[in-house]
Formats: C-alpha cells, structure tokens, sequence
C-alpha cells in the first residue's frame, strides 16, 4: 500500500488498473489488487458480506441527514472517513438481514429523556422530558436538531424487500431546553406507503442542540425503540 500526500495526482478514487484508490484526509491511498480471486460461497461468508451490506446501507441513511453527518464529522477515527467511522462503529450490531435495536445514530451523548415515542402511520408523536434534568445547556444553545431512523421490517408481502429505512427529522426553533416537549413528525406519501407494507418497526432517535449559527453544541445518545 502507498500513501501520496502530493497533489501531482489530485484526490484519487476507484480502480487504476491492478491498483485501487481512496483519498482519506488529503492523502490518496493506492493498495494492489489481487489479479484473481474465488468468492467464497461458505455461510459465514455469505452471511458476512450480507451483514456488510446491510450495515453500509444503515450508514448511508444516517450520513443522509445533515445533523448526524455532522455530529459523526465531529467523532469520526484517524485516518478513517466519517462513513468508514460509522461503519465501524455500528458493524457489531447489524444483523445479516437487517438492523438491531442496538444499531447507533449517534457516537454516544447526554441520555435523551424520552416520556414517549409513538410511531403512527403517518407520523412519530414525541414528548421529552425537559432536556436540562439530563445536561447543562448554555445561553449559547438556542434551537434543537430531531432527527430519526426507522426500520420496517417483516413484510406482510414475502414479494417485498425483507426490510426497508425511512428518515424523519425536524427543527425546533428558539427551543425551552427547561420544559417538557410535545411534537410530532408527519410521514411524507412515499414513507407512508413503505410503512403499510411491515409488520414491525425499530425506532432510532436522537437529538442535538444547536447555537444561532446552527452549529452542532452538543447531542444525544441514540435511544431506540422496537415494535
């Protein structure tokens, strides 16, 4: 593996011939790739690039919001992108079919008081608890990020996918971090129509306060939820 800090090559990705590339932090990474190989058809190893794969797509949908991506930006490892970081970190939950009630959205965080997490067919009702009986929240802090991951799983048609992501998140301006909160999330067509097709539903939620320049203070743990 060679590591090019220049930029005679610019911020490579991809295949080069037998070589691959990636650019982490500035630095093109090229490794050899084997000029042949067999793809082992063992359980263990099909159930593991099944569980790769359902990991990268839970990835995906949490980088797809914006608060998260940026509180991952903020924990993501040495040398690592912040995908590569949040996939490393939720790989010990995921499953081979689908995502667990252990799976993260957040990289740890205050605990988020949760009165009740209600997810309907066409929306996720919420009540908090008020957030400064669980952090201490400054002046500075004055709006606050919702964002949620759903999983639906265990389809009512064996014809559809064995489970399926929708993201839900809202603001919350000029926040009372001192009070109890009330809100709701409404379901858009499309996540409605995922929503009918299962059975079941694993719940992820988080939250993050944010200054006046809507920036990332601080946040909460991933709570979860399954049904």
């Amino acid at each position: 593996m060679a590591r090019i800090t220049g930029s005679v090559l610019g911020n490579l990705s991809g295949k080069l011939g037998n070589l691959s590339a990636r650019t982490v932090e500035g630095q093109t990474i090229l490794a050899a790739r084997p000029s042949s190989f067999e793809v082992s058809q063992s359980p263990a190893s099909i159930a593991a690039r099944a569980k790769f794969a359902v990991n990268g797509n839970f990835a995906k949908y949490v980088l797809d919001i914006e608060v998260l991506e940026s509180i991952w930006q903020k924990s993501k490892l040495p040398g690592m992108s912040v995908y590569n970081t949040l996939f490393k970190k939720n790989y010990p939950f995921s499953d081979s079919d689908k995502p667990t009630a252990d799976n993260i959205i957040t990289p740890g965080g205050f605990g988020l008081p949760v009165t009740s997490a209600t997810l309907a067919a066409d929306n996720l009702s919420l009540e908090l608890g008020a957030l400064n009986t669980v952090g201490i929240f400054t002046a500075d802090e004055v709006d606050l990020s919702i964002a949620s991951l759903v999983v639906y799983d265990n389809p009512t048609d064996p014809n559809d996918l064995p489970y399926q992501i929708i993201k839900l998140n809202m603001e919350e301006a000029g926040f009372d971090f001192t009070a109890a909160y009330t809100g709701s999330i409404n379901l858009d067509v499309v996540q409605k129509s995922i929503a009918s097709k299962y059975q079941n539903s694993i719940l992820y939620l988080a939250v993050a306060s944010k200054s006046a320049d809507a920036k990332v203070v601080q946040y909460s743990a991933t709570y979860s939820q399954q049904s």
